[in-house]
Order: structure tokens, then C-alpha cells, then sequence
């Protein structure tokens, strides 16, 4: 299990590329909110907007999710403890007025990472403070 990456996945860096290519401004691997022990893929502070991309093992993804075929009663309670603990996690980042997107990584992988893309950003720019530029696009950004 140290051998799987854990952060800049492939879908990950996708998303991120189509993020910039908008003008976006983000961190990523990062708290979202200081003291609250939780990791975010992409995070865009200013807006308070988190975004997970949950890989589809590792998360129970209910289109692509096979159980392993040896120890599956660990697997499964391991699984069902991953899926318990982000929505514990997004509950408390909901609580302090953020908006958490969450994406399956077989999601980025198709022709919808634009769209992805397009409906991240219009979440970010309805939330970013008047006066605020940090997610405002670049004059030479193109909108997909």
C-alpha cells in the first residue's frame, strides 16, 4: 500500500491542468481549513471550495469497484472505513461554510474532465470576494 501515490495521480494532474488552463489559482495537498487534520486535492481558499478526487478502489467506487479476491472481510471493513471517514471529514469542512466537489478518478479520465473543469470554475468565481483576483482568470486564459 506505500507504493500507491497518494497525491499527483494522473487524474489529479489533469484536473489541475485544465484548472490552470482557466486562470484558476489553487493550492493542492493541502488543510483546507488550519488545525482540521484533512487533505484536499485542490483547494481554493479564498472561495472556500475543496475538491476531492477519490480514486475508485481505494473509495468503493459502486461503477468500477471489485473486492480483492483474498482477505476480503479486511478489505472490506478498510473500504467501508475510507468511505466513513471522508464523509466525516466533508461534514466538518461543510461546517465551516466551505462547498467540498468530490470526483471519482474515472470521472477525469473521460470526456467530461471539461465539463468537471467548467463547473469547478463556476463555483469558484460565484464564491471569490468582490475585489479578490486570486481565481480570476489570466487575459490570456482560454474558457473551455
Amino acid at each position: 500500500m506505500q507504493a500507491i501515490p497518494s497525491r499527483d495521480t494522473a487524474p489529479e494532474k489533469a484536473l489541475c491542468s485544465i484548472l490552470q488552463a482557466m486562470g484558476l489559482r489553487f493550492r493542492k495537498d493541502i488543510e483546507p481549513i488550519d488545525g482540521i487534520r484533512c487533505k484536499a486535492d485542490v483547494v481554493f481558499r479564498t472561495a472556500k471550495v475543496c475538491v476531492f478526487i477519490d480514486g475508485c478502489f481505494w473509495h468503493g467506487c459502486p461503477t468500477h469497484f471489485r473486492p480483492p479476491k483474498t482477505n476480503v472481510e479486511w478489505w472490506l471493513e478498510k473500504l467501508q472505513d475510507n468511505k466513513n471517514r471522508d464523509e466525516k471529514k466533508a461534514l466538518t469542512i461543510k461546517k465551516h461554510r466551505w462547498i467540498v466537489l468530490r470526483y471519482w478518478e474515472h470521472e477525469i479520465r473521460q470526456d467530461n474532465i471539461f465539463k468537471i473543469g467548467k463547473k469547478i470554475y463556476q463555483v469558484v468565481m460565484k464564491r471569490v470576494p468582490k475585489g479578490r483576483h486570486e481565481a480570476s482568470p489570466t487575459p490570456n486564459s482560454r474558457m473551455v
